[in-house]
């Protein structure tokens, strides 16, 4: 049996692996390195609809809220089957709820980050960290 933080970061890594071939990797990368930042200091409602209301004109938004989506589930945080179901879900929750959201939603982008750094080679300016021009 595995630890719910050993399928987080699997998940994880499975989504950002997904991403290396994706012509917007740069800017996906970009993004989920602020991602934690914007939970902490905007609450998970408005970091999740940023992103809703973002990728309306760029895909790598609904991209990570995908990606976020998928990370929480694999917790077993939530069960919704996309991103706006997982938007309505943190709008909709309680006080206690929200919290427990926002904690898992932490971890998981924080994992996605860690594996945009690593596999992905994106820093947070959206430059790859190897010189690579993709």
């Amino acid at each position: 049996m595995k630890m719910r933080a050993h399928q987080v970061a699997t998940a994880a890594y499975a989504c950002v692996e997904a991403r290396k071939d994706e012509p917007n990797k740069k800017k996906y990368g970009a993004i989920a390195h602020k991602l934690p930042g914007m939970i902490l200091q905007n609450g998970l409602a408005q970091a999740t609809g940023f992103l809703l209301a973002k990728g309306a004109g760029a895909p790598e938004h609904l991209m990570l809220l995908d990606d976020l989506k998928e990370v929480l589930r694999a917790g077993g945080t939530l069960t919704v089957t996309s991103g706006e179901a997982l938007h309505r879900e943190i709008i909709g929750a309680d006080l206690a709820k929200t919290l427990k959201l926002t904690r898992a939603a932490l971890e998981a982008s924080g994992w996605i980050k860690r594996y945009v750094q690593g596999v992905l080679r994106v820093t947070a300016t959206g430059d790859t960290s190897n010189g690579e021009e993709n």
